[in-house]
């Protein structure tokens, strides 16, 4: 996992490279999120993980960055889980013209490939820190440490 710079660097902890997830005690209200990647396997994975949160509610889901864009001006979420490469607009055209509109929302890049002139993109677009999908299960941690919320695992 790597972290994009900037005033809520989220540091990366393990020796794999990953942040691990320590469960916290819940504060507040959910945080709402909005998840954007073309792979509906990925959306998937990701809504499973956040649903052992009681801290996390996904409100909605986009496959291309004119959806996320639509749906996060319609939804308004406090986070947005965004892939990098996608069709009809990326990932990174998506957050510049969604952190225009919405700019304390935070969106976390992510993408199966680790490169620094994707990180950097997804830097000078707005987005609050980058993940790969091989570290996607670290992402409560990211969000917990982006937005200062404490968060217990769902017990069922």
């Amino acid at each position: 996992m790597e972290v994009v710079e900037g005033e809520n660097n989220v540091p990366c902890e393990s020796k794999d490279g990953c942040l691990d997830v320590v469960p916290k005690r819940l504060v507040g209200a959910p945080l709402r999120i909005l998840l954007v990647d073309d792979f509906a396997p990925f959306r998937e994975s990701i809504r499973q993980l956040f649903n052992g949160y009681d801290a996390l509610m996904v409100v909605g889901e986009a496959s291309d960055g004119y959806s996320a864009i639509e749906m996060a001006l319609r939804l308004i979420p406090h986070v947005i889980i965004m892939d990098v490469k996608m069709p009809r607009m990326t990932g990174i055209e998506a957050t510049r013209r969604i952190k225009r509109a919405l700019p304390a929302v935070h969106v976390v890049g992510v993408s199966s490939q680790e490169e620094t002139l994707i990180k950097e993109a997804m830097q000078a677009a707005g987005s609050s820190a980058f993940v790969t999908k091989e570290c996607a299960h670290t992402l409560p941690t990211v969000i917990s440490k982006l937005t200062n919320r404490e968060m217990d695992i769902r017990i069922f």
